[in-house]
């Protein structure tokens, strides 16, 4: 990873606020055509009330937040020096539009089924105790799932992977880098919470209006990709022990993370501490147990 990325978060993102801003521009435009035709839809309905139903504008405009998640990665892979915020920001849609039209249907699934089966719960707890058990179980897998959605733009602008690896390591990142999803979360939250509370503090609901417009579609799209991807970013890179070149995605050894010498196979004894992780064989081991590993070659 280039040097610019010691500069820190808030001076790192100060110094490419301008390609942030301009990524943000390029994302606003198929943003407010989903806004548009949903409400659209859901007048129509008479469902403009219905939370759920206006959410599902997430589906469509998903798919473009792959050229989000592009720009933000050039920006702390490289500290944002010589890039061209268009032609990475399309290089994105080319590269995984696909994958992330999947990723939005997936992801609202799961943000649905997740809080019905919370708020079932919650309800069937007030009857008998025994509730609380798998309402706890519940939370916990909708905490998993949402750390999954982290990680998981990034493996895919990143890596060259088959779909069902994408997902693996990104529910296996969820787990191994829990402390550091959490930080995510929270810095997440707070630029949110952030940009919602600015207008509510202005007292005047015009006012309030417009920079809640201007929030949603100058700050928090890149904002929130930023967030995880300034954090999240440099352990991919570490656990896929990823090079700088040229090419649009790395191609790993293999799907799971192990740690390899030059000639790919696996370091083992006294090379890696024991006390440090990486993801094998779909668990966490040690790296001085990182041996005997199935490789799976993705480069074709």
């Amino acid at each position: 990873m280039n040097d610019e990325r010691k500069l820190g978060f808030f001076k790192l993102y100060f110094k490419n606020f301008k390609a942030m801003l301009l990524t943000n521009l390029f994302f606003a435009v198929p943003f407010i055509l989903a806004a548009a035709l949903v409400y659209f839809a859901a007048s129509l309905l008479h469902q403009t009330s219905n939370l759920w139903f206006m959410g599902t504008a997430i589906i469509i405009i998903y798919p473009f937040f792959s050229g989000v998640t592009q720009v933000t990665k050039e920006i702390v892979k490289t500290g944002g020096s010589n890039f061209k915020v268009f032609q990475t920001y399309k290089k994105g849609l080319k590269n995984n539009f696909l994958y992330f039209a999947l990723y939005g249907v997936i992801i609202y699934a799961a943000a649905v089924i997740s809080y019905y089966s919370i708020v079932t719960y919650y309800k069937m707890a007030a009857q008998s105790w025994l509730f609380y058990i798998p309402l706890f179980i519940t939370i916990l897998i909708a905490l998993a799932i949402l750390f999954i959605p982290f990680s998981l733009p990034i493996l895919t602008v990143t890596l060259e992977l088959k779909l069902r690896y994408y997902f693996k390591n990104a529910a296996l990142m969820a787990i191994g880098e829990l402390p550091m999803n959490f930080y995510v979360m929270i810095t997440t939250a707070a630029l949110i919470s952030g940009c919602l509370s600015v207008p509510v503090m202005t007292g005047n609901l015009v006012v309030g209006l417009i920079v809640l417009g201007v929030a949603l579609f100058l700050i928090l799209p890149t904002g929130i990709s930023y967030c995880s991807m300034y954090r999240l970013y440099p352990k991919l890179e570490d656990i896929f022990d990823i090079k700088d070149e040229e090419n649009d995605k790395s191609f790993p050894i293999m799907p799971v993370a192990v740690p390899t010498d030059e000639n790919g196979e696996p370091i083992k004894g006294d090379s890696a501490s024991d006390g440090e992780y990486v993801f094998a064989g779909g668990k966490m081991i040690k790296k001085s147990q990182a041996q005997a590993v199935e490789y799976i070659d993705e480069s074709d």
